[in-house]
């Protein structure tokens, strides 16, 4: 069976087809139901929140997706900046950088006094 073919017998069943006919009470019913929706004392903030958010439409959500998502960025970049490429100082703060550069100077003389030391055990004594 072609695909043509099975098209014209789908067809030719829907000529055939008769939607039924509604209740005669329907419109009431439906009135009905209106009228007590609107009696209805409201929902909670929550709740409306919720049915928005199910039911609504996705339209108003887009931007404060897009926000929230920023921001999560923003955070999750800083908190990888603050582990990675930021360190503690090699001197606490309060030392000023004269007396760093003192200590430096100390430590490179202290090496260099070594170092003569071992460069005078060395030397024949004679």
């Amino acid at each position: 069976m072609s695909d043509e073919q099975a098209m014209k017998e789908m067809m030719a069943l829907l000529d055939d087809w008769k939607a039924p006919e509604p209740s005669p009470w329907f419109d009431g019913k439906m009135m009905a139901r209106f009228r007590e929706e609107t009696q209805r004392p409201p929902e909670s903030l929550f709740a409306r929140l919720r049915d928005r958010w199910l039911f609504g439409n996705s339209n108003f959500m887009k931007p404060v997706m897009v926000g929230s998502l920023a921001l999560l960025l923003v955070g999750v970049g800083g908190g990888y900046l603050e582990m990675t490429h930021l360190s503690a100082p090699a001197y606490p703060a309060s030392i000023s950088a004269t007396v760093q550069d003192l200590q430096i100077l100390d430590n490179n003389d202290q090496a260099i006094q070594g170092m003569s030391q071992l460069l005078d055990d060395d030397s024949p004594q004679g």
